[in-house]
């Protein structure tokens, strides 16, 4: 099992720097970012024309950029990566977009935005990674529209490779970094104290398996194989949600 969980994470690793040698992104880049079309389709969804977007841990900027080519007239994201924060500059100057890009911890609150200045705001694969996340999930509260929504997406504890790894004593967590993977329940819990709740089903992502990394180095070979693959992915998931690696909600 260890060496399943070691070697997922280094050809996920090693996918990255081969779309940078194939010429297919300008700095080390996971492929699902490039060849993933329903990677952030939940999100994608509830954009649309003239509204305002906001992405809390914007990362390389993907959301920012698809919700400015959707239409979204005021687009920002907050990231706190410096590297991260560079590279979603040049990509949304690449894609023709106009995007306001923050270098900022998150946890540095009160943020620097207005209140209620956002119609859909986003925190996918972010929530996991905070310390004091009732804090920063108030302030997503806080800078929301009264009727906005907000888009998640968290890690699940209780999948089946998980446990097997918590068997024999591994971390289970799917990044080094996370603080916290969530139960249902801590979930709802946590949401409740910043005065959020959950108003949709929670929605399976991807399997948790320890084939990823293997998935991801296939698009090195063929981009093609790849987007056939993570869609055998998303067809194993809905048929099997309780073994999704996470969920992606909305909630107000």
């Amino acid at each position: 099992m260890l060496f399943l969980r070691k070697q997922d994470r280094k050809l996920e690793q090693l996918a990255c720097y081969a779309m940078q040698w194939r010429g297919l992104a300008d700095s080390p880049l996971h492929p699902k970012h490039l060849f993933d079309e329903r990677r952030a389709a939940f999100c994608q969804q509830h954009i649309r024309p003239g509204i305002s977007f906001l992405d809390l841990g914007s990362g390389v900027g993907t959301e920012c950029i698809a919700a400015a080519k959707a239409g979204a007239i005021h687009v920002v994201g907050i990231e706190n990566d410096r590297l991260n924060h560079q590279h979603a500059v040049s990509r949304a100057e690449k894609a023709g977009v106009t995007v306001e890009f923050i270098l900022r911890n998150l946890e540095n609150t009160p943020l620097p935005i207005d209140s209620k200045a956002f119609d859909l705001v986003n925190m996918s694969n972010v929530l996991e990674h905070l310390t004091d996340r009732v804090a920063v999930l108030s302030e997503l509260k806080r800078v929301k529209k009264e009727d906005g929504l907000a888009v998640f997406t968290v890690p699940n504890v209780d999948t089946s490779w998980k446990k097997a790894l918590r068997s024999v004593g591994l971390d289970s967590r799917d990044d080094d970094d996370h603080k916290i993977e969530y139960t249902k329940e801590l979930l709802v819990t946590e949401l409740c104290e910043a005065g959020l709740e959950i108003t949709s089903p929670l929605m399976p992502i991807i399997p948790s398996f320890p084939w990823h990394g293997l998935i991801a180095i296939s698009a090195a070979l063929s981009p093609n194989l790849y987007r056939r693959l993570q869609r055998y992915k998303y067809r194993f998931v809905a048929r099997h949600p309780q073994e999704s690696i996470g969920w992606t909600f909305l909630a107000k």
